[in-house]
């Protein structure tokens, strides 16, 4: 069924993605000023709108370090990535600095961790963050040490802060409470190219409150099958499979599977109207913390749409709603 997905490696892409792109052309200069004003009492993450302004026009200066990494990862490529040959083609011009917009897209190629590492020295604490936080989602504990660190750093501007601290909602951190090892755990999971649990695996437990109020507990579903179905408004490809999805699920007895279809991003509106559209006939819940979510952590969701099957038992079955017939039948789960 899931022929094309928005994959999580990285994580900061689709932050980006949903943070930025797609901005207003008012002058950042001006939104620089207003979020100023807003942070002097606080370092809270800006509105999604207030930092789309700020980041859009944001110069990154590029050093000679910068461009060396930048040429010689480009260079072990083949092919290479049309994000990743913009930036070479710029740098070609020897500028003195880059946008967002152009470097993002680099940081978040899975293979970009000697480019990572020198951006990890910048002197802009953004970049520094989001360097550090790719670089933890493949295992460098020392850099989410680092995150941690930049999270929590009152040195930085108030501006600084509140951009962090909103590039933290984007990524699913928990500034407020997770430490280094919790942050480690998550940006590795949620950047991993593998699944967090494989067939034959207990599934960990499900506590999960729909929007109609329905308390869904796993431990009451014994002897039912649970699908999970991980979506969201921005993501391209659930919208464009949501009704072929509808339609597969439909088939199968609500006295034999429980399905529901967890929804990850903030806007409540468009989310309501997105189910309403589609007509989603299923349990609907709404993960109001995104990538950082309950059920989006305890499962390991690294990309969307992301499918979970469990079986009776209580066990992984697989990871593609193709496989529930099979589930229903399989000796795993009995």
């Amino acid at each position: 069924m899931r022929t094309q997905t928005v994959r999580a490696t990285l994580l900061l892409l689709v932050a980006f993605c949903v943070l930025v792109v797609g901005c207003s052309e008012r002058d950042s200069r001006d939104a620089a000023v207003d979020a100023e004003a807003g942070s002097a009492a606080s370092g809270d993450a800006l509105p999604v709108d207030e930092f789309k302004k700020i980041l859009d026009k944001r110069d990154v200066p590029i050093d000679k370090s910068t461009r060396i990494a930048v040429r010689e990862f480009a260079d072990n490529l083949d092919p290479v990535p049309p994000e990743v040959a913009t930036m070479v083609e710029q740098l070609s011009d020897q500028p003195n600095t880059t946008s967002f917009r152009i470097l993002i897209p680099v940081l978040a190629h899975e293979s970009s961790q000697a480019v990572c590492s020198t951006m990890t020295r910048h002197r802009d604490p953004l970049v520094r963050f989001i360097s550090n936080s790719a670089l933890a989602g493949s295992g460098d504990s020392q850099a989410a040490k680092t995150v941690h660190t930049l999270i929590h750093d009152e040195s930085i501007s108030l501006l600084d802060q509140r951009l962090i601290r909103t590039w933290c909602d984007g990524v699913g951190i928990r500034e407020s409470t997770d430490d280094a090892a919790k942050i480690l755990a998550h940006l590795s999971a949620a950047m991993s190219s593998e699944p967090k649990f494989r067939k034959g695996d207990v599934a960990p437990d499900i506590d999960a409150t729909t929007v109609s109020r329905r308390r869904i507990v796993s431990g009451e579903l014994k002897g039912k099958l649970i699908v999970l179905h991980f979506w969201s408004t921005w993501c391209g490809p659930c919208i464009s499979q949501m009704p072929s999805h509808i339609s597969a699920l439909s088939k199968y007895d609500a006295g034999e599977v429980e399905i529901s279809f967890v929804h990850l991003d903030h806007n409540k509106e468009l989310f309501r109207s997105t189910v309403q559209e589609y007509r989603i006939p299923f349990n609907n819940v709404r993960e109001s913390g995104g990538w950082g979510g309950e059920l989006v952590r305890v499962f390991g969701v690294n990309s969307l749409p992301f499918d979970v099957v469990i079986g009776r038992g209580g066990k992984v079955f697989s990871n593609s709603i193709s496989d529930i017939g099979a589930a229903l039948s399989d000796d795993l789960i009995r």
